[in-house]
């Protein structure tokens, strides 16, 4: 696979270097159509590095988004939206999903910060893209920085205290990025990243006595390589390779005496055609991904290795030629090789066929209808969707309803370790959802306001040894955002709240039936404070989490915690951006997942210096 990339790369590099004056059309950046009733909150390049963020993760969080984080950097963090987690939240990065085949998630901390142009987050069922079918809980859309005119190098570095006295600076991170063009029409982009966490940091143990928390040391390289060509009328090919490299020691809970080692290998590499306007009728697009996880953990008790190799192949076309009428049809298919210690060896082969029809009656009303239909091995759906809007001068009214599907992954069937055992007779989870959204514009503070539904059946579940078929659940919850600039921008306010309420409804088990989905809060928010001023930013950043159960039982739970950020940098200095970010200054003792303490306070001091 590696030859058949190599071949085509130097095949295109040395036919597209020979042309003549080309006019170069930088596209738009964009990871999927342009939306007609999606709602997505959308956190620019801008945004990104004013945050000042480690990780993606932070981000995420700042934007409303629950995480069920189990320990600080480099450890494992998984973004929660409307209840679901894992595999119903799907990660589209420059149009490749990279959720993992074998457990469903992505690893957050196998993407530098610094190469990210642009996050999206798409909240709910409802897609319009044809490529990143499956998702149920959401999408979260990355796409990577490319191309860019002249050339521009910089570097960016800092340190990070816990305030624990033997270990004053506990993280320390350095990148190195680079982009420009080296030809007329050949643009080159390429960065690198090395961290080191300690994540000796401070926390309220089960005695309610301070310790700290110990075997949770995290090292790890980042590279990116992004090499793009233009040869004409904003035609572009580009290869690109996302190399990750983690070694981390696994603290497990706070009670336990038993701590792992795992290192990870993650590889995605990308070949990618863009064909904007075909005889003013077809946008076309294609790539061909190689996706590598490879995975080594051991204990005291067990070692074991996972080695996951997935092929996919991606083509989109959208037809523009008519007014009042837009369609896209896509086609995903994937192959993944399993080669795991509690697994076993296995093969997987999915796919995707979707089409989405836009009708645009009048200036008033749109119409979307998205049907895909989706396969893994032998099992297969149709999975329907449908899609309005009412625009008004003042508001505009978007009212959706789809079917959710979601195959499970291959630990579900496979695994057999430790002591569990997957389950191969497991059936796909299957539901429908609804949701009805107003976005208001002329008014003091422009709004939007989201009231969604979902019933979810067939729900797999780890219980007892095994896995089971077994939660059907109902969903009800609302969402309201707004950003609003005053004093002639020199002070941002964006809010983004959730309410949600949850019921089992899986009549079977009569001590979970009624009950609310463990680790699912009522009430999630953010608040943020952007002030804009001539020499320096400041930012406030408020997240609130509420209750969460410990188990279906409900028996017991998490108590909500507040996180108070505050993050600066100075401005207008010639070469050098200097910044600080103070984390959790109301130095709260909490859980994000029972048995997990989470870092208190600390602060980041660092430097981002651009020499050209």
């Amino acid at each position: 696979m590696k030859k058949l990339f190599f071949i085509v790369f130097a095949f295109f590099t040395c036919t597209l270097c020979a042309e003549e004056k080309v006019q170069i059309e930088l596209p738009k950046i964009t990871t999927y159509i342009e939306s007609v009733v999606e709602q997505k909150v959308v956190i620019t390049e801008d945004d990104i590095e004013k945050s000042h963020c480690e990780n993606i993760t932070s981000l995420l969080q700042n934007n409303g988004v629950q995480l069920l984080a189990y320990g600080a950097y480099g450890l494992e963090q998984k973004p929660s939206i409307r209840g679901y987690t894992d595999e119903t939240v799907r990660i589209v990065i420059d149009g490749v999903c990279v959720n993992n085949a074998q457990y469903g998630t992505f690893d957050f901390s196998s993407i530098n910060v610094a190469d990210i142009s642009k996050i999206e987050i798409l909240k709910g069922g409802f897609t319009e893209s044809v490529l990143d079918e499956g998702a149920v809980g959401g999408v979260i859309y990355i796409t990577t920085k490319k191309q860019s005119l002249g050339h521009n190098f910089n570097l960016d570095f800092f340190t990070k205290s816990f305030f624990n006295f033997d270990f004053p600076f506990d993280t320390f991170s350095t990148s190195i990025n680079y982009s420009g063009q080296i030809a007329e029409n050949s643009f080159l982009r390429a960065s690198s990243k090395v961290g080191f966490a300690n994540n000796k940091y401070w926390y309220k143990n089960y005695k309610e006595d301070y310790s700290i928390r110990q075997n949770s040391e995290v090292f790890d390289l980042h590279s990116n390589l992004n090499f793009s060509h233009y040869f004409g009328n904003g035609n572009s090919f580009s290869i690109s390779d996302l190399v990750y490299y983690g070694n981390k020691n696994l603290p497990n809970t706070e009670t336990s005496y038993n701590h792992g080692k795992q290192k990870d290998i993650n590889n995605i590499l990308t070949l990618n055609l863009i064909f904007p306007e075909i005889k003013n009728l077809l946008k076309l697009q294609t790539n061909l991904s190689w996706l590598s996880n490879n995975r080594d953990f051991s204990d005291f008790q067990s070692k074991s290795n996972h080695y996951v190799n997935t092929f996919k192949f991606n083509l989109l076309g959208e037809f523009y030629s008519l007014k009042k009428y837009n369609q896209s049809v896509g086609v995903s298919l994937e192959y993944t090789d399993l080669d795991s210690t509690d697994d076993g060896k296995h093969f997987q082969f999915k796919g995707t066929v979707k089409e989405t029809s836009t009708f645009k009656f009048c200036d008033l009303f749109s119409l979307v209808i998205p049907l895909g239909f989706t396969f893994c091995n032998s099992d297969f759906a149709f999975v329907p969707k449908i899609g309005g809007k009412l625009s008004f001068s003042k508001f505009e009214l978007l009212l959706n309803a789809y079917r959710m599907i979601q195959f499970p992954n291959m630990d579900d069937l496979y695994w057999n370790g430790g002591g569990f055992t997957g389950n191969k007779n497991l059936l796909k989870e299957d539901g429908f959802g609804a949701e009805i959204t107003i976005n208001v514009f002329d008014f003091y503070i422009p709004f939007s306001f989201c009231v969604f539904t979902n019933y979810y059946k067939n729900k797999i579940q780890w219980s007892g040894n095994t896995v089971k078929n077994v939660a059907s659940a109902f969903y009800l919850g609302a969402n309201l955002s707004f950003e609003k600039s005053f004093f002639n921008n020199l002070l941002t306010v964006n809010f983004n709240g959730e309410y949600l309420y949850t019921r089992l409804l899986d009549s079977s088990s009569e001590l979970t039936y009624g009950k609310k989905i463990m680790w699912t809060p009522d009430f999630v928010a953010s608040l943020k404070l952007q002030g804009n001023f001539e020499f320096c930013s400041l930012s406030i950043d408020a997240n609130y989490v509420g209750i969460r159960y410990k188990t279906n039982l409900n028996l017991g739970y998490l108590p909500p915690y507040v996180l108070l950020n505050l993050t600066g940098e100075v401005l207008n200095l010639k070469y050098f951006t200097p910044y600080f970010k103070a984390e959790n200054l109301l130095n709260w003792q909490y859980h994000s997942v029972d048995g997990y303490p989470m870092p208190g306070i600390s602060l980041t001091i660092g430097c981002k210096v651009t020499l050209f």
